[in-house]
């Protein structure tokens, strides 16, 4: 007898599923950090915590030109990867669909940065509205395309390099007084939902696997990061909020450390909303 895939319950997420968590961290990460009075100066307190920090180490000036290069880094490695896969496979939708995902991604955040979202001043020295971020953007789109284009074998491999890489950049940005946490967090999230919408399209025209093995990790992994990803948000308002100059050192050290957790927490939930969308669901076989 023939064997015939017949689909069963998924073990992933379903793509408009991800979508939605997608929008919903984007929405809380800009009314909370951005629009919310004690969101936004937690969100700064972190950012002043390692703009003061950071420069009296020897370290500012090399990961200031990493951050300056990053744009070509990312092109270049996306570049790479991308020519090879269209090469070796002879196909050009995939690419075509992955390119256009990023160019997506980073169109979006300029417009959300500069045309649409606006950061309420507080007096904490925030004038300027810098959300999303347009470093971690580049960064977490051109990770994400590799991601999406690579054959199913590559795929364990692939993606803890380029979440490592993206996350890099991320805590890059924050450290060197870039960015604030809350702007980092929202680059992976317009990245990876640009990247989520290319890889459900790409599973109704040119799916690249029928069967997928079953993997609990990701699910645990994801279940964490959001609960870690709300704890931070609930220390962020229950916390002290001094005046924004006179944070005392301990609580200072608090806020830095809630930055680093954050942009780590927000790059994991993108990171595997992405991958749950490329894997896909679950497929048995029956005779």
């Amino acid at each position: 007898m023939p064997r015939h895939s017949a689909p069963a319950r998924p073990h992933h997420l379903r793509w408009w599923l991800a979508l939605l968590l997608l929008v919903a961290f984007f929405c809380v990460e800009y009314f909370f950090f951005v629009h919310l009075r004690a969101g936004q100066w937690a969100d700064q307190a972190g950012f002043v915590a390692w703009s003061q920090w950071w420069p009296r180490t020897e370290l500012l000036d090399p990961v200031r030109q990493f951050l300056d290069l990053l744009p070509v880094i990312c092109g270049a490695i996306a570049a790479v990867f991308l020519l090879y896969r269209v090469i070796r496979d002879r196909r050009f939708l995939r690419a075509t669909v992955a390119i256009l995902a990023c160019a997506a991604a980073l169109a979006s955040t300029q417009l959300l940065k500069h045309g649409v979202l606006i950061r309420p001043d507080f007096n904490f020295g925030t004038t300027g509205n810098s959300f999303p971020s347009g470093h971690t953007t580049a960064a977490a789109a051109a990770m994400g395309l590799m991601f999406v284009i690579s054959p199913p074998k590559l795929r364990p491999v692939v993606q803890p390099i380029a979440w490592l890489f993206a996350t890099v950049t991320g805590v890059a940005t924050l450290v060197c007084g870039w960015h604030r946490p809350s702007d980092i967090a929202a680059g992976f999230l317009v990245a990876a939902f640009w990247m989520v919408l290319a890889s459900a399209v790409l599973q109704r025209i040119q799916p690249l696997s029928h069967e997928v093995p079953k993997t609990s990790w990701s699910r645990g992994v994801g279940t964490a990061s959001i609960i870690v990803w709300a704890v931070v948000v609930v220390l962020s308002f229950i916390l002290p909020h001094p005046h924004i100059q006179k944070i005392p050192d301990s609580l200072q050290l608090a806020y830095a450390v809630l930055g680093i957790v954050h942009v780590i927490a927000a790059s994991l939930i993108s990171s595997l909303a992405l991958r749950s969308v490329v894997i896909g669901p679950m497929r048995t076989f029956q005779k």
